[in-house]
């Protein structure tokens, strides 16, 4: 929207002074040739500092600090794979944790009378810690990605 705005504005400026230029009175196509002028005089400037600066760049001014970009972008990128392994880890473990629910209820609905309550008891209190520890590294690993 801000940059619609700008464009807008833009052309809205150069319409005006290009109108003043050739339709305008003495004074307005004056002033528009002033403001032309400092334009080109603007460009011109830019022009020579680009120049200049690609010239520093030829020198090898800015080799220190894209280096240093180019270290740290190494470091992003070793940290991502590295955390990208983690959550690849934590979903395996999740899948391993359903498998373990499921054969649990599996062994509860085919025999409930038979099963032994306390071994029961005993997996299921298993089950939820291990669903705690990874509920846990989960939120950890959530925040890391952020």
């Amino acid at each position: 929207m801000i940059r619609f705005i700008i464009t807008t504005a833009f052309f809205v400026v150069i319409a005006l002074l290009s109108y003043n230029y050739f339709f305008g009175t003495a004074e307005e196509k004056k002033q528009a040739q002033e403001i032309f002028t400092k334009g080109t005089e603007v460009v011109g400037a830019g022009a020579d500092l680009l120049k200049s600066e690609y010239q520093k760049y030829q020198d090898g001014k800015y080799d220190q600090a894209l280096d240093n970009i180019s270290h740290l972008l190494g470091m992003l990128n070793e940290q991502g794979d590295e955390l990208l392994e983690e959550i690849d880890n934590w979903n395996q473990k999740k899948n391993e944790w359903d498998q373990k629910k499921h054969e649990l209820q599996q062994l509860i609905d085919a025999n409930p009378d038979v099963m032994d309550k306390e071994a029961i008891t005993k997996a299921i209190a298993e089950l939820e810690k291990e669903r705690k520890t990874l509920e846990t590294e989960g939120r950890r690993l959530k925040e890391q990605a952020e």
